[in-house]
C-alpha cells in the first residue's frame, strides 16, 4: 500500500461513489438507508474505498466513530477471532447527513482519535463558508493541529446532490485546502484574518 493520504482517499472515494452514482442518487434523501449505502451495509463505499486502499472496514460504531479502517497489524494481537480491538487505526470516519445538524461533534470525535487519517462526509445545502470557518477554529485549537496540518490528515468531504458533485478540502493551519485529485491546484478557502 502507497502512504495513506488524503489525496488517496479522495480519490478512492470518487472512483467508488462514481460507480454506485444510481443507486446513490435514488437513495440520496432517505437518510438512513443512504447511510446504510456509505457506511454499513456489506457492500457500502467505505469498504469499497478501504479495498481500494488494501485496507479492512469495521463499518460499525467504534467508540462513537461510525466506521474504522485499518490493517491487520492494527489489531491487538492473540484476540478471539472475529472480535475488534484496535491498538491503532488507519482511518477513524464519520458520516453526516445533515450539514447543519452538529458537525461540531464529529469533528470532536475525530479530533480525539488516534489515526492516520480523520475523514469527515457530509451534505451541504446552502453556502459552507460559516460552518468550515467554524470547523477550521475547533481544528486549530486542539494541541495536535500542527500535525495535523502538516500531514495533511483532517479530510472534509462535501457530497452535493445536484450534479453528484464531490469536493474535498484538508485542514491547514491557516485555511483550507481544496483537493483536486489528479492536480496540483489548490484552492485557501479560510484565511488566517477570518478565523
Amino acid at each position: 500500500m502507497a502512504l495513506l493520504n488524503s489525496e488517496l482517499f479522495f480519490s478512492a472515494w470518487l472512483d467508488s461513489v462514481t460507480n454506485r452514482k444510481e443507486i446513490l442518487l435514488t437513495d440520496w434523501r432517505n437518510s438512513k438507508v443512504y447511510t446504510n449505502l456509505i457506511k454499513s451495509s456489506e457492500e457500502c463505499i467505505l469498504r469499497d474505498v478501504a479495498d481500494k486502499l488494501n485496507l479492512k472496514c469495521y463499518a460499525k460504531d467504534y467508540y462513537s466513530i461510525d466506521s474504522v479502517l485499518y490493517t491487520d497489524e492494527d489489531l491487538v494481537p492473540g484476540i478471539q477471532e472475529n472480535t475488534y480491538w484496535f491498538r491503532q487505526i488507519k482511518v477513524a470516519f464519520e458520516h453526516e447527513n445533515n450539514f447543519n445538524g452538529g458537525l461540531y461533534q464529529e469533528v470532536a470525535h475525530l479530533l480525539i482519535t488516534n489515526s492516520e487519517l480523520k475523514v469527515l462526509v457530509t451534505y451541504p445545502n446552502g453556502d459552507t463558508t460559516h460552518e468550515m470557518d467554524y470547523l477550521h477554529k475547533i481544528i486549530r485549537g486542539c494541541n495536535h493541529q500542527k500535525e495535523l496540518s502538516d500531514k495533511e490528515s483532517f479530510l472534509l468531504i462535501f457530497g452535493y446532490e445536484s450534479d453528484f458533485e464531490w469536493e474535498a478540502f484538508v485542514y491547514k493551519e491557516d485555511y483550507w485546502k481544496r483537493i483536486v485529485v489528479g492536480a496540483k491546484q489548490t484552492t485557501n478557502l479560510v484565511s488566517a484574518g477570518s478565523i
